[in-house]
């Protein structure tokens, strides 16, 4: 692999200041990695040193440059091995021909069933096809994103065959009212308005968004609304009660869909909502989250297609430590999730109009056991009922060492598994319902050094082998000549490593690499990832860099199907007045000519200034 040189440089001077800063700074303390707590995307409650597996904690108000419309920008950036297949200026769309597939560590799938998104640690997913919908996923409100890598359904169930990426809301704490906007080339606007308000026991917010572009060829616009409510009440000292509402109606186009035999144009029309009631709390040593939640959903599409779907849930996890050298994680998923099609041009063509409905139920205890502060042991089961006749017990086992406290080595073994869509089951011709799950297992290890304060460095290595997948293959009792089929397996490995450097107070960086082997998943899955991010303040000015370079980069897994290495440099500026704060963006600002599909060329530079107004008041 050839590397820009820059990069060598930029590399070399991370790693040759790290250890100056960290001797000569007293102001920043040795990290004890006993020192923070994280919960794991709301399921259990552990601090650093016994976590036995990757995960990627990503801040979204310390990257404000890097996303301007989707909290996957920043998991592109940010996490190693995270790979969002993204073609357009604005807007990911849906399917097997959209964009917005997130690939973790080699898995992930078109579309992307095998990842996992959580909202506040309940599952987030389109009820027919059982694949989240990028596009909804906005900035707005979003506190924190945790990339929890590699197979986790022992903990998390179906679906969490490549990992897990959880999104956790924020809590309106004060009065605030915020307004941005920004525009950019090919007619690309964004507005952006929320009001916070604080009463007593009660935090309230209201938010409203607007994103549009025309695309940078033709047929690629997109134009989507956000609208969002959240009530925080503190109903005593220790419980808090959370009720959360949103509605996404978006609309792209996208000629790589399909043929346009209705001449109706390549349009999606996306309408998505989303509700949430959330009780959490402390009770003596027991920490209690408990959801009551809704997702639904209509798509209409250029060809005829109409969809109606639909997830109800009711969700209780609990987490405990019994004491320094014992804690314990578990919960229970009640969930009932389908929806039925039509064809509203061609009212003869697919797909079949039932009404298709899954009801599951899962539960899942893990616990950590120290039996001396150095060394920690995890094991974990979980285990799924479905109505689809289907049984799944999915254990996890891994440990965790401190030779020295600001040291540690980790390893796991993981499983995860993926229920078979309904789309795959039941609507089309090519559908099969005696499909089985598609299963993985992981074996994963790795290290992570702290240096000082915001230094440190992490080392992973995993392979998984896959097995069970459903795929379209050859049907020999035609017709249809295609059937999906449980058929294949695959064998991956890789390697990442991560440096987060604090050069000086003014200076921070973060460099990654990843190494993949895909095995016969060539498909959107690099073989070689470099991504990089160096934040500078001068004063009041603030100015980023951050880009990605890939190689290795297959179309699908045909060999033949190679694409080009390409190169990403990106810039932002920020410069706060009073309550404002002007910014200026510039995406692949060395206008790169690079495709992420034959026929497809990927947009150039593109720009986007504007400001945002933040007014708090007592």
């Amino acid at each position: 692999m050839k590397l820009p040189k820059f990069l060598f440089v930029l590399l070399f001077a991370a790693l040759s200041q790290i250890p100056t800063f960290a001797s000569t700074t007293d102001s920043l303390k040795t990290y004890h990695l006993a020192d923070s707590i994280v919960v794991i995307a709301n399921r259990y409650r552990v601090s650093l040193k016994t976590v036995t597996n990757s995960v990627d904690l990503i801040p979204v108000k310390d990257f404000p440059q890097v996303a301007d419309y989707s909290v996957l920008q920043l998991v592109d950036m940010l996490s190693p091995a995270a790979f969002v297949f993204d073609k357009k200026v604005m807007g990911y769309g849906v399917g097997v021909a959209g964009a917005g597939n997130l690939t973790l560590r080699g898995l992930g799938g078109k579309p992307n069933s095998q990842v996992l998104v959580l909202i506040n640690g309940r599952p987030d997913f389109m009820g027919i096809f059982g694949h989240p919908l990028p596009d909804v996923y906005g900035l707005d409100g979003i506190e924190k994103i945790e990339v929890v890598k590699g197979p986790s359904s022992a903990v998390f169930g179906s679906n969490a065959i490549a990992g897990v990426v959880n999104l956790i809301t924020s809590s309106p704490t004060r009065n605030q009212v915020l307004f941005s906007a920004r525009a950019g080339n090919y007619n690309t606007y964004l507005q952006r308005t929320s009001l916070n308000l604080q009463t007593g026991q009660t935090n309230f917010r209201l938010g409203l968004s607007h994103q549009s572009s025309s695309g940078h060829i033709p047929l690629t616009g997109f134009e989507g609304w956000n609208l969002q409510a959240r009530v925080d009440r503190a109903i005593s000292p220790a419980w808090k009660l959370s009720i959360d509402g949103r509605y996404t109606p978006y609309r792209f186009d996208d000629p790589a869909m399909g043929k346009d035999v209705a001449k109706l144009g390549y349009y999606g029309d996306i309408r998505r909502g989303m509700a949430d009631i959330q009780l959490k709390g402390k009770w003596r040593k027991l920490h209690n989250s408990f959801h009551l939640y809704s997702n639904l959903g209509h798509h209409r599409f250029f060809d005829g297609f109409e969809s109606h779907d639909f997830t109800y849930g009711l969700s209780s996890y609990q987490n405990m430590n019994f004491n320094t050298k014992t804690q314990i994680g578990f919960g229970v998923d009640a969930v009932s999730y389908g929806g039925k099609a039509k064809n509203v041009v061609f009212p003869q063509a697919p797909p079949e109009r039932s009404l298709h409905t899954v009801n599951s139920f899962r539960g899942y205890l893990v616990g950590f056991y120290s039996p001396v502060s150095q060394f920690t042991i995890k094991g974990g089961l979980g285990y799924q009922y479905t109505s689809l006749k289907i049984q799944k017990l999915t254990p996890t086992v891994g440990f965790s060492y401190l030779p020295l406290h600001n040291i540690k080595f980790f390893a796991s073994l993981n499983r995860g598994f993926r229920l078979p869509t309904l789309q795959e089951l039941y609507l089309f011709p090519v559908s099969n319902a005696r499909l089985e799950p598609e299963e993985v297992k992981t074996v994963e290890g790795g290290t992570i050094i702290y240096i000082s304060g915001k230094n440190f460095f992490k080392a992973t290595y995993f392979r998984n082998h896959i097995q069970n997948r459903i795929q379209l293959i050859a049907n020999p009792a035609a017709p249809p000549p295609q059937l999906f089929r449980n058929s294949g397996e695959a064998d991956q490995w890789g390697a990442e490593f991560l440096l987060n450097a604090q050069l000086l107070p003014s200076l921070r960086s973060q460099i990654s690499y990843s190494y993949l082997d895909p095995g016969n998943l060539l498909a959107f899955n690099p073989r070689n990832m470099i991504k990089y991010f160096i934040n500078y303040r001068y004063r009041s000015l603030t100015l980023s860099v951050f880009g990605k370079y890939l190689t290795g980069l297959y179309q699908s897994n045909s060999p033949d199907s190679r694409l080009d290495d390409y190169h990403l440099v990106n810039l932002a500026i920020a410069y706060p007045v009073g309550y404002f704060t002007f910014d200026l963006q510039l995406r692949n600002l060395l206008n790169a000519k690079y495709r992420v599909l034959q026929d497809y060329p990927a947009p150039g530079f593109t720009f986007l200034a504007g400001f945002t107004l933040r007014r708090p008041w007592q």
